[in-house]
């Protein structure tokens, strides 16, 4: 008698998608370096100040997160390559637009917030979910380090552009070609990692593996959560809150920190690109380590510690020294790349993986609030604290702290409430 034998679909090699994702993010992660890109923003539309200098950087954030909703919707229904190919391309175009603005050395901020901002950023907000949303479902048994991983790449992706605005020479006359050179670059390394993105075969499981019992704070996902429902529990809007207050303390430590240590001593300005590069691997090592954290101890565990760590570091920037501005600017991107990695990772443990794109685009929009918020706020307590930033970043430490106490009643969700 014949003997029979069935055979596993063949797979592709799933750490092939995790490499994809990095080299997508790390094109993304560029928007990091904007703290490089400012003083030459200013010089180019003379009439900036603190608040308005921050606008490109604020309107890519708040674009970020807009379209992430229906990049989100549409990379469930589509899949994660067609979505990001077509979202790397809108970054490029957004990018080189700019250049193509700033080439003249001089002109009107908006035209940086329509290219720069709402182009280049909207770009961002499309590629962004889908690497993750995809890399995550080929690794159900490593959700929190796969996240880290994935996002990682965003954090370090500002160590490469801050060297290369620094060695440009970055002024208003230089401006407009290197962002013609960013664009290039950051479209073409999106485009090139975007065409290995797809989801693995339905009812994918790592080989040997079974879903362990569920640990503390994190969820034994039993069902997958439909935006719809996922927006009508509490848990959705503590997540959403916890995550606009921790991330408005990165994300005006990321836009000001180069200034920020320049005022303290204008000395370091020719070492600035190197302390900052420590910090976009601060950034990157951040989501690795909290993403990993978050699968040993729980999801919700993680944040609280994440939180506390990020409050103090941020009392302690406050102080105007080099030696602090140093250890604690870096010990706050180390917890904002937590943030990137625990957020994601959450709501995929809390409201499952099949409708992972659009419910944590949803969630997203907590960034660019975040980003928006920051910089309305930012400029009127600089220039109402004469420049000096210790209270400015003390408020924001704040804002950590809140998000401390929110994360104590924050539960895994269930129908109904």
């Amino acid at each position: 008698m014949a003997q029979v034998t069935t055979e596993q679909p063949k797979t592709m090699n799933r750490w092939i998608i995790v490499i994809a994702a990095v080299i997508v993010q790390f094109a993304l992660g560029a928007i990091y370096s904007y703290s490089f890109l400012k003083p030459a923003m200013m010089a180019f539309a003379a009439t900036l100040d603190d608040t308005t200098g921050l606008l490109p950087f604020a309107f890519a954030l708040l674009f970020f997160a807009i379209l992430m909703i229906p990049a989100g919707r549409l990379q469930d229904k589509k899949g994660p390559k067609i979505v990001a190919i077509f979202g790397s391309l809108v970054l490029l175009a957004g990018i080189v637009l700019s250049g193509i603005v700033a080439l003249p050395g001089s002109g009107s901020i908006w035209g940086m917030v329509v290219t720069f901002g709402m182009i280049g950023g909207g770009g961002i907000g499309l590629v962004y979910v889908c690497p993750i949303a995809c890399a995550t479902k080929w690794f159900p048994d490593k959700v929190g380090l796969i996240n880290g991983l994935a996002v990682a790449g965003f954090g370090a992706g500002s160590i490469l552009f801050n060297f290369i605005y620094k060695f440009m020479a970055l002024d208003a006359s230089t401006l407009g070609s290197t962002l013609i050179l960013a664009g290039l670059m950051m479209g073409g390394m999106a485009l090139g990692g975007s065409f290995f993105l797809q989801n693995p075969p339905a009812g994918f499981k790592p080989a040997g593996w079974e879903p362990p019992a569920p640990k503390p704070g994190v969820a034994a996902v039993v069902e997958n959560w439909e935006t719809k429902d996922m927006v009508k529990t509490k848990t959705f809007y503590l997540l959403w809150a916890m995550y606009v207050m921790s991330a408005i303390c990165g994300l005006m430590v990321i836009g000001n920190f180069a200034p920020y240590g320049k005022k303290i001593d204008p000395s370091i300005a020719s070492i600035t690109v190197y302390i900052a590069a420590i910090a976009g691997v601060c950034n990157a090592a951040g989501r690795i380590f909290w993403g990993k954290l978050s699968d040993k101890i729980g999801r919700v565990k993680a944040m609280t510690i994440l939180f506390l760590v990020q409050a103090a570091a941020m009392m302690l920037f406050a102080i105007p020294s080099m030696i602090t501005w140093a250890i604690f600017g870096n010990l706050v991107y180390f917890c904002f790349g937590g943030n990137l990695a625990l957020f994601p990772a959450t709501t995929r443990s809390f409201f499952g993986a099949k409708y992972m794109g659009l419910n944590y685009a949803l969630v997203f929009t907590a960034y660019g609030t975040a980003g928006i918020l920051g910089a309305l706020l930012a400029g009127p307590i600089i220039q109402a604290m004469s420049g000096d930033y210790t209270v400015y970043f003390i408020l924001f430490g704040c804002m950590s702290l809140a998000s401390l106490g929110l994360s104590f009643i924050t539960k895994v969700p269930t129908r109904g409430k």
